[in-house]
């Protein structure tokens, strides 16, 4: 049956236009490669799937004024982004709220590339999928109109059947190749934009408990005198 299978899709390579249908076979390649590592990056290295329990402990280490043992507890949980960020924010805990905030927010620039990159190539992919589709399309109409204008009898039924089936296989490749890509950027958007959320959300918590936490410092020493 593999053997059948191969015959099947070597023959549907030399319908489509060999040309065409290796350049859209490239092009799914290239995709794919491109999913399985952005998959791979944002759901099992990026992501953080326990943040809210995360930022529970980091809180309570502030709270109890540990910030080195927050340090060490996001350290754990590397190569996760937003624990990479909220260490970045806890090493300026004793420093202005300005500076927790320019931390913060470089930290937050140094990691947004990292989620952000090859992503956007599904989207050119897509369209590059979808344009070689169109070309094996035009390539089969003038493969089928040749025949129409020089062919006779039986043979040009067949070149006209042949140039239509170059058509529509070379089109059906690329709209196919292209549809997959587009799931994949939409499903890999909305992953990214989840990361990137998680993270400037819980900044702006740490944000507020290390300000909060240096109030609480600043009554207590202003009590003591």
């Amino acid at each position: 049956m593999s053997v059948g299978l191969f015959s099947n899709i070597v023959d549907a390579f030399h319908q489509g236009g060999l040309l065409v249908m290796c350049s859209i076979l490239f092009t799914l390649i290239l995709s794919i490669a491109i999913i399985v590592e952005r998959v791979i990056r944002m759901w099992t290295h990026y992501d953080l799937s326990n943040s809210k329990e995360f930022m529970g402990g980091i809180q309570k280490y502030i709270m109890n004024n540990s910030i080195e043992n927050g340090i060490r507890l996001c350290k754990k949980y590397k190569p996760a982004l937003l624990p990479h960020v909220i260490s970045q924010g806890l090493k300026k805990a004793n420093h202005s709220p300005s500076e927790i905030e320019y931390a913060l927010e470089h930290a937050n620039l140094e990691v947004t590339p990292s989620v952000t990159k090859s992503t956007p190539l599904l989207a050119t992919t897509a369209n590059v999928a979808t344009l070689l589709g169109l070309l094996g399309t035009i390539f089969g109409l003038m493969h089928s109109f040749h025949a129409a204008a020089t062919a006779t009898g039986s043979q040009k039924q067949t070149e006209l059947a042949a140039g239509i089936s170059e058509a529509l296989t070379a089109t059906s490749f690329g709209l196919g190749t292209a549809l997959i890509c587009l799931m994949a950027y939409g499903l890999l958007m909305w992953k990214q934009k989840q990361i990137l959320d998680d993270i400037n959300q819980h900044s702006a918590k740490l944000l507020d408990l290390l300000y909060t936490r240096k109030m609480k410092i600043q009554t207590k020493n202003m009590n003591a005198e």
